[in-house]
């Protein structure tokens, strides 16, 4: 995976991230700030292949909260704020 630090990024700006994504067979880019890596640049498919994981993956939970009975109907719309307040609790 290919790093770019803060001081070149700044320096070269975009350019900068697509020549660094053109040496990565990844299509990620690594940010490093004072020496520590602290974000990820990512080109529009791999970001776009990740969100559609990551909402396969919440449809799933979903589905499987389904299967196993673990969700509740919402009657009472007034007090639902004060239901969902109370849910939680019991979940932490």
């Amino acid at each position: 995976m290919s790093v770019i630090t803060a001081n070149d990024l700044k320096r070269s700006g975009v350019s900068g991230i697509e020549r660094a994504m053109i040496n990565s067979e990844e299509h990620q880019v690594l940010i490093d700030v004072r020496g520590k890596t602290k974000y990820v640049v990512l080109d529009i498919e791999e970001f776009n292949h990740y969100r559609e994981y990551q909402l396969d993956k919440a449809i799933n939970e979903a589905e499987q909260c389904l299967i196993k009975g673990k969700f509740s109907v919402i009657d009472d719309l007034d007090n639902f704020s004060e239901q969902l307040r109370q849910e939680i609790k019991q979940d932490a």
